[in-house]
């Protein structure tokens, strides 16, 4: 059985799986599984992302003539970057995750005036965050780029959209 559609099954069977694998996944499901060391608990956002990332490297969705298929590498530095932020705070809304044209990874967040991207795309030499609030914008490498996203992670925060006035015109997280 794949390792993926395994792991995207139950939450409940996620935590009896193996989740130590290679530094080198060669599939989206093994760049999830690497994200938490054997004995850890399975982080609460992982069942969704992997069946996010079973979606985007899912080859009947590509189009060969304007697409690649979902970089592999691309996909790993995306969830580390990802694992990273979720543990900023517990209550961190899952960002939308795409694939990019080029086969890279991108993260999204938007909640009122605050917008957070992270591009992960080795074949255009793109690994950045950039964030925006109101007219004003940063960006960082995605590497070097955590306290600029801790600088608004508190308001991509279920706890704080639930509050906010603006929750009632814009849902931007589940």
């Amino acid at each position: 059985m794949n390792r993926l559609r395994m792991a995207s099954d139950t939450a409940a069977g996620m935590s009896t799986l193996d989740w130590s694998v290679a530094d080198e996944p060669s599939t989206p499901a093994e760049a999830v599984l690497a994200l938490v060391r054997r004995g850890d608990a399975t982080p609460p956002w992982a069942a969704a992302v992997v069946a996010r990332l079973e979606e985007l490297a899912d080859l009947d969705t590509v189009d060969p003539q304007v697409e690649r298929p979902l970089n592999i590498q691309d996909a790993r530095d995306a969830l580390r970057f990802l694992a990273r932020a979720m543990q900023m705070r517990e209550d961190t809304c899952l960002p939308w995750i795409g694939r990019l044209s080029s086969g890279g990874v991108q993260l999204a967040w938007k909640h009122a005036d605050v917008e957070v991207e992270a591009v992960f795309d080795r074949l255009r030499s793109e690994r950045e965050l950039l964030v925006s609030v109101g007219d004003n914008e940063w960006d960082a490498p995605a590497d070097k780029g955590d306290s600029l996203f801790a600088s608004v992670v508190d308001r991509l925060s279920n706890s704080y959209i639930a509050h906010a006035p603006e929750a009632r015109a814009t849902v931007a997280c589940s």
